[in-house]
């Protein structure tokens, strides 16, 4: 037993501090986990095959023992669903009606050829013919298959003949006139041939383009649609029915048509992904790789770099900086940058030095109170007493601190001829070589830098008068044929962020609002048992064929309801989601204005609530007589919003309609019956289990996805107010459901960054207790060369210094917006006003 353990030990030694060449390529082939997990099971065998008490065998305890299963979870987030789920999910029931599904059906029978503005209150044949088209010409197709190929045909028809353009004048026309009744209180005077005209233009609009996302088509639609401002007025419509609701508005349609527009007009994460490196290239941004997760070098950022070289200079006041060994291309900006940082930040009371504190030893609140070292290695040490101590005879123990402050000079010598230790000197060399710089970064320091030059009086940023022109004008106003995607992209951002700066506070509340309503109440049992003849309460008691189907019709319009809100709240995460992205890449300042409006809107409480309501909700489960005998936790984690099928009425479905094929009512599965733990196993060569997870619903998978990464997004780096706001709604419980039961990247990177953020602020019990969630987070995250966030936090700092963060965070917004957009702001009720200043007179005889 002695030499396993000595082989046992040798092998951790040949994988971490020795490894040979073959553990070398291994390492390089997969991570250390599964490296290390590799050697114990070939150790495994070695050992099984020469022990005496076992045989072998596959199939013993001895060869098990290092099974761990992993529910893994399939799904892969897109942008977009496959086109025929897209098109059904814009009707309801109710919506055949008004559409006239029946009668466009007899009535047209060609393609359009023209679309002229008429009067919206009125009925037109030339609308109801390209409704029709569009729709697919479903009279003349016997399938669902075939009613998608003539959609995509007879959109680009339609696209090609023009005909878009009338449709969507048409469309921003009834926008127009649904403002002014909504406004004036006569929205019952609207006809019900307006209210068809709208839902037929919507849906012409929202057909053309998902056929667009979906396929090839002319660029002219695009373009079109860009020039139109359709996107803008979308956003400007849902912020006035955020003031005055009406269900004449079709508020869900209308968000919808927002979210598609924004996939049109801006792109999806593919593009997203270009834009992305054309705007890093444009800000010469050499080490951006260096961020990915498939890239072994670690990084830190300038704020750590600088503090680094602070608590050097602290600690060895006689070191002198050696130019000749930083790489050329760092040297410039690092330094000078280091140099006006930590004079801004010392000598300088600007509000903005809040954002990006220094974190020093000697500023540290608890660290800059240690005792530091008086006495030198060199003086002479007195005898010691010749009485006991008090210890010795039996008194209280004289505790003592081995701490010292290391915010102060080092007093015992480094060796021969050297002002400081070589360790010292390669670990500076190692943090300046890492040094991560980000077109964020740069932007957010510029937009500083012009704050406090405004703050101090210097100089007028708000004057266009010798303005200089900055490096996001030239990408804006570059003429790139190789990128004119990626310039057309953020002049479309550029503009949409400029024409609804004074909307965008009314869409986050409708948003939210969407995520508020989604509180599921419904009791899915019970739908089950009315929809089984053994169980339905009207067969049990004697009820006649009618009074069932009047029954199961109302369940179904119920259910229904939940599958309408489920859609919506889809549309609204993604609409948040992509605009915070691509806010992001436009400038940090804007994407940093948009978390502003979602953290005022409490979206972290909103968010939990959300979270618990679909996980731990009595409504979502199974009766207490089926769950019998299941553990608790196991009822959790497989009888939830996730793990429940995602509701399917083919009786209301839209290609079903079409072609006359609804089906009869008949059993339903709306809960999942099957736990995790029941799944099919496989085993991998690694002898570890992996439970492969393949049904689930992808709706809300979708919905999880965006919005775990817009709390995420949320929690701003060095805004620790955000940190202690979220922390207050208890979500560790929830957040850790999702992670260790459905194993998926999509869900795993958002929530290990949240935890990052919310684990320093945890107490010693709950770290010792979650101790696998902090080891995820070291195996799944970029680390760095500086990763103290688990224990080296000043918290006391941090917490005194939250609500100045924010504030000083609102004026650097406040002072962007002011800058770009006076106009928008003006209409907000923010000004300028220089009229209270005094005036500085100049005399020149007290300089001459």
């Amino acid at each position: 037993m002695q030499e396993q353990n000595i082989l046992i030990d040798q092998l951790e030694d040949q994988l971490i501090d020795h490894p040979d060449a073959s553990t070398r390529q291994q390492l390089k082939e997969s991570s250390y986990d599964e490296t290390f997990q590799k050697k114990l099971n070939e150790r495994a065998n070695q050992l099984l095959s020469g022990n005496k008490w076992g045989s072998g065998d596959d199939n013993t305890g001895a060869y098990l023992q290092f099974l761990v299963t992993k529910p893994i979870l399939d799904y892969l987030y897109s942008d977009l669903a496959p086109l025929h789920q897209e098109l059904s999910e814009w009707f309801t029931s109710s919506d055949y009606s008004i559409i006239g599904l029946r009668d466009l059906a007899t009535k047209c029978t060609l393609l359009p050829d023209s679309l002229r503005e008429f009067d919206l209150t009125t009925p037109s044949e030339e609308l109801d013919a390209l409704t029709y088209a569009v729709l697919g010409s479903y009279g003349s197709t016997s399938s669902a298959q075939d009613q998608l190929v003539n959609i995509s045909e007879n959109c680009r028809h339609v696209i090609s003949s023009g005909l878009h353009h009338t449709a969507t004048d048409l469309l921003k026309s009834c926008f127009h006139q649904c403002n002014v009744a909504l406004e004036s209180g006569s929205v019952s005077m609207l006809s019900g041939s307006f209210a068809s005209n709208y839902f037929k233009l919507l849906t012409v609009v929202y057909f053309l383009t998902n056929v667009s996302l979906t396929s090839n088509v002319s660029p002219d639609f695009v373009d079109h649609i860009e020039k139109s401002d359709l996107l803008q007025a979308t956003v400007e419509f849902i912020d006035k029915w955020n003031q005055y609701p009406s269900p004449v508005s079709r508020i869900r349609n209308v968000l919808l048509i927002t979210w598609k527009l924004i996939l049109l007009e801006f792109g999806d994460h593919a593009h997203m992904e270009e834009v992305d490196k054309f705007v890093a290239e444009k800000h010469d941004i050499k080490n951006k790789d260096r961020k990915d997760l498939s890239n072994n070098k670690l990084t830190c950022s300038h704020l750590d770099y600088f503090t680094f070289r602070e608590n050097l200079m602290d600690k060895y006041p006689l070191y002198s900086d050696k130019l000749a060994n930083r790489p050329q291309e760092l040297h410039s900006s690092t330094s000078d940058r280091e140099a006006n940082f930590m004079a801004v930040s010392t000598y300088s009371n600007s509000l903005s030095n809040l954002l990006e504190m220094p974190r020093t030893n000697k500023s540290h609140t608890v660290l800059g109170q240690l005792p530091i070292q008086t006495v030198h290695i060199a003086t002479p040490v007195p005898s010691p007493p010749s009485t006991p101590s008090d210890f010795m005879s039996g008194g209280e123990k004289i505790r003592k601190l081995y701490h010292v402050n290391q915010g102060m000079p080092f007093v015992y010598p480094s060796g021969d001829n050297q002002e400081i230790p070589e360790a010292i000197l390669e670990a500076s060399d190692l943090l300046e070589n890492a040094v991560y710089e980000s077109y964020s970064i740069k932007r957010s320091w510029e937009e500083r830098r012009r704050f406090m030059a405004q703050e101090r009086g210097n100089v007028d940023q708000y004057s266009e008068v010798e303005k200089p022109t900055n490096i996001e004008e030239e990408i804006l106003n570059a003429e790139d044929p190789q990128h004119e995607s990626e310039t057309h992209t953020l002049r479309r951002i550029e503009k949409f962020y400029a024409a609804t700066l004074t909307h965008l506070h009314g869409l986050v509340e409708v948003l939210l609002g969407v995520i508020k309503s989604n509180k599921f109440d419904f009791n899915l049992k019970n739908a089950e048992q009315e929809f089984d003849p053994d169980t339905a309460f009207s067969n049990r008691f004697g009820g006649s064929g009618t009074l069932t189907n009047k029954v199961q019709l109302a369940i179904l319009y119920q259910l229904e309801l939940v599958l309408l809100k489920e859609i919506a709240l889809k549309a609204s995460s993604a609409i948040l989601n992509l605009l915070m992205k691509w806010f992001k890449i436009s400038h940090v300042i804007k994407y940093q204005y948009f978390t502003s409006l979602l953290f005022d809107q409490q979206y972290f409480s909103v968010f939990v609530d959300l979270l618990g309501c679909s996980f731990n909700n009595t409504e979502l489960q199974d009766s207490e007589e089926f769950n019998k005998g299941t553990a608790p936790y196991d009822i959790l984690t497989s009888q939830n919003k996730l793990m429940n099928p995602a509701i399917n009425i083919p009786q209301f479905e839209f290609f079903n309609n079409c072609n006359g094929k609804v089906p009869s009512v008949g059993p339903i599965e709306l809960i999942n019956k099957t736990p995790i733990g029941k799944l099919p196993h496989t085993t991998d060569e690694n002898n570890q289990n992996f439970v492969h997870i393949t049904k689930f619903n992808e709706n809300f998978c979708f919905i999880l996805t965006n919005l775990l990464n817009v709390t995420n997004k949320i929690m701003l780096k060095n805004i620790s107010q955000r940190i202690f706001v979220f922390n207050e709604t208890k979500c560790t419980d929830l957040l850790k459901v999702v992670l260790l039961n459905y194993i998926n990247d999509e869900f795993r990177i958002p929530i290990l960054k949240i935890f990052k953020k919310l684990i320093p602020y945890q107490g010693r019990k709950w770290r010792a207790i979650n101790m696998d969630v902090i080891s995820l987070i070291y195996l799944h995250l970029k680390l760095s060369l500086k990763d103290d966030w688990l224990s080296g936090k000043d918290l006391e700092c941090d917490f005194n210094n939250s609500f100045d963060q924010e504030i000083a965070l609102r004026s650097l917004l406040q002072f962007y917006n002011m800058r770009k957009y006076p106009s928008q702001m003006l209409y907000l009720g923010y000004s300028l006003a220089f009229d209270n200043i005094p005036q500085v007179e100049y005399d020149e005889s007290l300089y001459s």
